[in-house]
């Protein structure tokens, strides 16, 4: 393709509906595609000051118009898709808002802070003209040459999967814009629970197909005193029953110091009925030792946190402009969201807790 050709090239025009979360590394992603225009950063001419404030600090940050208004981006003569990183108690009326006005729509997660919010986006979806999606680690190359594995037979039927997924307190001030966006339930909708458990039921679902039928679950705030102070979880155990009497657990957390080569780690182990395998995100690593006794490791491609955002949101810009559904949709993080309201009333309950269908 000549340089005239490239020009001609249709791009996906994306913009942020609030950009007080996890905007700036979205865009500087989407940045560094050729096929990508970055329209800007709108928030609510309503939110508080802080909220309009971080907004265009994240416009300022990635060199894009900041809007004082969220109307210039919900006009799908003006942008194709959006993406909401607001707060998670807003996701769900932005991204109907949004879906309404007849844009693709990606939301960061969790897709939702309550029941009521999923039933709102799962009207909005039925009867939308663009897709929804959001932010998810499928498209990691761990998870998919597990998925590959699986498909192929190497370990028989899957019998139990065991997911580890830890945030590192370490990297809390630099990879959490305010803490209040996580540990306040006023903006975060809940603990760590809401915030991390989704990937791990992802994952789980993801590599056995099949759903989750029960949650027990066990929460505590052990490390932080935010969260503490907060009255929410920082870390929670979850045994999971399956279909087919498949069963998983899931240990998930902010701890001080995660065992991983960024902000989050995952490990992954499936037991089959012929076999067993592992993953770990951040490998394949380059170690380094230094003649001090010092060791220094780091992933091939990047922290497995930014890796695998690079893939997800290369595939979604290509299935948008390429006429296709992204693959991983409303259903899926309906489903996600179900596992994540048992576990809540298990925590409650002191018993396990039997989940609700998918909306």
């Amino acid at each position: 393709m000549n340089a005239e050709s490239a020009a001609r090239k249709p791009k996906l025009r994306i913009g942020f509906l609030s950009g007080i979360r996890h905007a700036v590394p979205y865009a500087e992603i989407l940045a560094e595609l050729a096929d990508v225009e970055l329209v800007g950063v709108a928030e609510d001419g309503a939110s508080p000051a802080w909220m309009r404030e971080d907004s265009a600090k994240a416009a300022a940050a990635v060199g894009i118009t900041y809007f004082d208004s969220l109307e210039p981006l919900l006009d799908a003569n003006a942008v194709d898709a959006v993406i909401v990183c607001s707060e998670p108690t807003r996701h769900a009326a932005l991204a109907a808002r949004a879906l309404a006005a007849g844009l693709h729509v990606l939301v960061d997660k969790p897709i939702g802070a309550n029941r009521a919010d999923i039933d709102q986006l799962g009207q909005a979806e039925a009867v939308a003209v663009g897709t929804l999606s959001v932010i998810n680690r499928l498209e990691s190359p761990a998870v998919q040459r597990l998925r590959r594995w699986v498909d192929a037979g190497t370990m028989g039927l899957p019998i139990h999967v065991d997911v580890e997924w830890f945030a590192s307190g370490a990297h809390f001030a630099t990879s959490v814009e305010r803490p209040e966006l996580v540990v306040d339930p006023a903006l975060s909708g809940g603990g760590e629970l809401l915030n991390f458990l989704l990937y791990p039921v992802d994952y789980i679902r993801f590599l056995t197909g099949l759903e989750v039928v029960e949650v027990h679950c066990e929460a505590s705030t052990l490390f932080s005193q935010l969260h503490g102070d907060n009255g929410v979880e920082d870390c929670a155990i979850v045994s999971l029953l399956l279909e087919n009497a498949v069963t998983a657990t899931v240990t998930v957390g902010r701890v001080p110091a995660a065992p991983g080569l960024g902000p989050v780690s995952s490990t992954i182990r499936i037991l089959g009925s012929h076999g067993n395998a592992s993953s770990d995100d951040d490998k394949p690593q380059v170690s380094r030792y230094d003649t001090s006794g010092g060791i220094s490791a780091l992933p091939v491609g990047g922290p497995s946190s930014v890796a695998i955002l690079r893939i997800m949101l290369t595939q979604y810009v290509q299935d948008l402009l390429s006429g296709r559904t992204p693959s991983y949709g409303f259903k899926d993080a309906a489903a996600s969201f179900a596992v994540i309201e048992a576990a809540y009333a298990s925590v409650k309950q002191g018993q396990p807790v039997r989940v609700s269908a998918a909306h």
